[in-house]
């Protein structure tokens, strides 16, 4: 028997050996061939196929006028082992191709097109992930003419000395989400060579662009680049020539192809030199809110655009932070604030623009720790080191090595450490002081005591009437009342979109059966949802077409998330706020139509509203924060409150809680137990509505609001 045992295992061993094999013949690239492709007048066009072994992007490469399609040697076999098809081209008149060059101006683009065509049509080609190469001025014109004719398509560009024409150029200053690779020599044979390649880079909008500048002594003009080789003397520094002199060039134009293809399509790790506008706009007064509101559009149109290289700007909020310490050491304490403000900012840029950097995260950490928000510190530290031993993502987007790993990790521990030496308690926090009890969890803003009149004024009535068209529509805005709020932490933000995307794919909950979107009339829609609401959205705009119920269900995961135990009247921490915490928080302090004050003219500062949000979303943060630090509490979305709708203020609680007592009014709904749930309006600091359905509006549920007991 143990010798059967033992053949068996044999068996299996080679019988998954061969399978093994099998396997590796398939996966090998098919033999290149020769391919005759027909342009429009019949010329055929000789080409080169290298098949990858599975399906998978594709790559053209066009050669310089004095070379032919082998020029590119073994690059397009190694793109091939990589997973890219490749095809090589001979220009008309070159090489084995039939035709004249002087044809070329009449049938350019119908040639161009024969080989994108040919190449698109093979099977396993993904139609939309294709690169061009090029190399001097014949390949560079061809590859970028090829991207214009198909934009769609063409996700990358590889070029190596040469240049293109006023229509090529032109499209290139508007493809700003297509890669680039720029190459060249400063000897090489044929100037102005470098200087057009330059131009050539400086034209392109991408940030995600590289230069490989090879530095050296200028070469003299002989003679342009042509067909006839014998005009100048090849140097090894022209177009394809550069792989004997470079040997690592052709592998690295295969590593940018591989990147901008397969590993992050149509996109390539943002460049220094490329993003220098950017880098040294963070440094201007007001230049990261300009900068992340930069960054929030280029969202909206590609939300994997990154703008700048994560290294650069954690240098950028270090520098802050290093002269904050020398500052202080000096004895300048307000000049030291302001440093480590602006540097905390910086961070918080570069985290917002690359939230799976555990990296990002520490710097944050340590920088909290620096300006003594020790709760925070601790936060971000925690998160940092749950994603590192994770090993979901690389530790940083620029470094991801042990001896990294090992160094930042070394950091954290010693900030934890610091962090345990003084421990905080919830509460003991002061008014307006941050903190986020879990990685999952939103960051919540201290809101101090204090007593607040609740309620329309009759001069704000009758405003709110001019703009709603009768004074029915804010009759349910009285009688103002006092109302004592006792200290209770509100959401510095509303729930985006993407903190309750992590809910949604955690726990499952219903995208719901369509979404009202139609001002204050229900007008459902079964094809919209929080997902898709009618709109783009990105992971930092607000959530939106969500109900009470989904509002409720989120707050009951964040609790558990929270896994704090409940304070001593039973309540979990977390929970809607109630329609009075809503607007004493709104007002913060201000007894004017809206916290900024009664100025109209001014409410394009503070909030998103009809004449400037475009019919959607924007994402939190971007207009300035009210007195208590709360963002977006006028205008963008409407919000979710507890209570339950009366349309007077006589029955409301006078102490911050929510009014809980069932609806009188005939629309109340049993699945919220016979209550008309309120939502506030994004028109002033008193609007407010009623819904009786669970209806998903374009209204989120406001950030989850937490109390706690003060022994």
């Amino acid at each position: 028997m143990k010798q059967l045992r033992n053949w068996l295992a044999l068996a299996v061993f080679i019988f998954a050996i061969s399978a093994n094999a099998a396997r590796a013949r398939q996966l090998q690239p098919t033999a290149p061939h020769t391919v005759d492709l027909k342009s429009t007048d019949g010329t055929l066009l000789k080409a080169t196929f290298f098949p990858a072994a599975k399906p998978g992007p594709g790559v053209l490469l066009f050669h310089q006028s004095n070379r032919t399609r082998t020029s590119w040697g073994d690059v397009p076999r190694q793109l091939a082992a990589a997973g890219i098809n490749t095809l090589t081209i001979d220009e008309r008149g070159y090489g084995e191709s039939g035709g004249k060059k002087e044809g070329r101006e009449l049938y350019h683009d119908d040639d161009l097109d024969a080989a994108f065509e040919y190449l698109v049509s093979r099977p396993g080609v993904e139609r939309d992930a294709i690169g061009a190469g090029g190399a001097g001025w014949l390949g560079v014109d061809n590859s970028v003419e090829t991207a214009r004719r198909h934009s769609a398509e063409v996700k990358s560009l590889a070029l190596v000395s040469g240049e293109t024409l006023l229509p090529q150029l032109r499209f290139l200053r508007q493809a700003w989400q297509l890669p680039g690779l720029f190459v060249v020599s400063d000897d090489d044979e044929y100037p102005p060579t470098v200087e057009a390649m330059e131009w050539l880079y400086d034209c392109s909008a991408s940030q995600q662009k590289q230069f490989i500048h090879y530095i050296g002594p200028k070469a003299p003009w002989l003679w342009y680049e042509t067909s006839d080789a014998s005009k100048v003397p090849a140097t090894g520094s022209h177009g394809t020539d550069l792989f004997k002199r470079h040997p690592e060039l052709p592998a690295t134009i295969v590593d940018w192809f591989a990147t901008t293809l397969i590993r992050t399509p149509g996109h390539a790790p943002a460049d220094t030199v490329a993003s220098a506008a950017i880098l040294n706009q963070i440094e201007m007064p007001g230049g990261v809110a300009r900068v992340k509101q930069q960054l929030v559009e280029a969202w909206r149109i590609d939300p994997k655009a990154q703008l700048w290289p994560e290294v650069n700007v954690d240098i950028i909020g270090e520098d802050h932070m290093r002269e904050a310490d020398a500052e202080k050491k000096v004895g300048h304490l307000r000049e030291a604030e302001m440093e480590m403000t602006v540097g905390i900012e910086v961070f918080k840029l570069n985290l917002l623009a690359y939230p799976d950097s555990a990296d990002a995260h520490y710097n944050l950490a340590d920088a909290y720790l620096q300006v003594g928000e020790k709760a925070l510190a601790l936060q971000y530290a925690q998160k940092a080191l749950a994603m590192i031993d994770s090993h979901t993502a690389p530790l940083s987007s620029w470094s991801d090595t042990e001896q990294r790993r090992a160094e930042v990790r070394s950091g954290i521990e010693d900030l934890m450490k610091k962090l345990n030496a003084a421990p905080t308690t919830t509460s003991g926090r002061a008014d307006g002081s941050a903190f986020r009890d879990c990685p999952e969890c939103p960051e919540m803003l201290v809101i101090p005591a204090g007593k607040f009149i609740m309620g329309s004024s009759g001069a704000e009535k009758s405003w709110a009437a001019s703009q709603v068209g009768s004074a029915e529509g804010v009759a349910d805005e009285a009688p103002q009342h006092e109302v004592s709020v006792p200290l209770f932490a509100m959401g510095k933000y509303d729930v985006t979109h993407g903190e309750y995307a992590a809910f949604v794919r955690e726990t499952g909950h219903s995208a719901g059966d369509g979404c009202g979107l139609d001002g204050f009339d229900w007008k459902k829609q079964v094809d919209k949802s929080w997902q898709n609401p009618g709109y783009s959205q990105t992971d930092h705009d607000p959530v939106v077409c969500v109900s009470w119920q989904d509002a409720k269900a989120y707050i009951a995961w964040l609790n558990g998330k929270a896994r704090q135990k409940p304070s001593a009247s039973g309540d979990s921490p977390y929970r809607l706020p109630s329609e009075s915490e809503w607007e004493y928080a709104t007002r913060a302090g201000t007894s004017t139509r809206f916290w900024w004050g009664d100025d109209d003219a001014a409410a394009s500062d503070h909030a998103w509203y009809k004449s400037n949000a475009n019919g959607k979303s924007h994402p939190v943060g971007l207009k300035l924060a009210n007195a208590f630090g709360l963002y977006d509490m006028v205008g963008n979305v409407w919000q979710w409150t507890e209570d339950c709708y009366e349309s007077s203020y006589a029955p409301a609680p006078a102490d911050g809680r929510a009014n809980e007592t069932p609806s009188s009014d005939v629309h109340a709904n049993d699945s919220q137990g016979k209550c008309l749930r309120v939502d506030r309006d994004h028109r002033g600091c008193s609007r407010r509505g009623r819904c009786a359905r669970p209806r998903a509006k374009g209204i989120p549920p406001t950030t989850a609001t937490r109390s706690w007991d003060s022994a």
